[in-house]
């Protein structure tokens, strides 16, 4: 039986390999690390950045191709991509392609990729081996290892947990058509999280068809599997749901 008290982040999230699990244990539930601007304070807070000497336009274009020196190794950003501002850090491994658009406050985390198209809009976090596909939109939120949403998705204050896998068009909607707060109903519990802005809660290894969408306040605990073109209620759904 689930209840309020066991929807802690390791109901959702594995997270013994995940290099800013300290950020988890700030919080009961994991969708308080989602208020605004409070990932964004603790990436100010814990970032290096490090892309200040990447040659730039005034908007952020880079003009060739260039190595970043990062802890333990080095990051590639190509040419034609953007990287708008210096509050970024990218870790080793890191790759940002051509077409690509990032934003501050942003930590990229081990051979995260950041593919053509991609727009960051800031306070992303990422784990090792991310990626953020082809026109894929991400806004205040946080990948754990090798997530991925790799082709035309958007995500919005959100946390997707280890090996998660965003089928194209997945679209995880932060904002409900009321613009009120997001109140989530675990069994007989009704949980005010006073956000107006708020995703999902995506546990490890779950799968989304394309053009799926998941509207603001699901919870997926892990490897459930969301059909394609599902439009995914607000509740919360069991480890291993198919949801059609």
């Amino acid at each position: 039986m689930v209840s309020r008290e066991t929807l802690g982040a390791e109901h959702f999230f594995s997270l013994e390999e995940v290099w800013f699990s300290d950020f988890f244990q700030e919080a009961e539930f994991p969708w308080e690390l989602l208020a605004s601007k409070r990932k964004e304070a603790w990436i100010q807070n814990r970032m290096k950045a490090n892309v200040e000497g990447v040659s730039r336009s005034e908007d952020g274009f880079v003009t060739e191709t260039q190595r970043v020196k990062c802890l333990k190794g080095e990051a590639w950003v190509r040419s034609g991509s953007y990287l708008v501002g210096n509050d970024i850090e990218l870790r080793e491994g890191v790759e940002i392609e051509p077409g690509a658009y990032v934003t501050g406050p942003t930590i990229l985390g081990p051979k995260t990729t950041v593919r053509h198209g991609a727009y960051i809009r800031g306070g992303v976090i990422t784990g090792r081996g991310a990626v953020i596909g082809h026109a894929t939109e991400v806004k205040s939120s946080i990948f754990l290892n090798e997530a991925k949403a790799a082709h035309f998705a958007y995500v919005g204050d959100s946390i997707l947990g280890n090996g998660v896998n965003l089928g194209a068009g997945t679209k995880v909607s932060n904002l409900k058509m009321t613009n009120d707060e997001v109140v989530l109903r675990i069994q007989d519990s009704v949980i005010h999280t006073g956000l107006r802005k708020m995703g999902a809660i995506i546990g490890d290894r779950v799968e989304t068809g394309c053009n799926s969408v998941l509207n603001p306040g699901v919870l997926l605990a892990p490897e459930c599997m969301v059909y394609p073109a599902v439009a995914v209620r607000k509740k919360y759904y069991k480890a291993k749901s198919r949801i059609r």
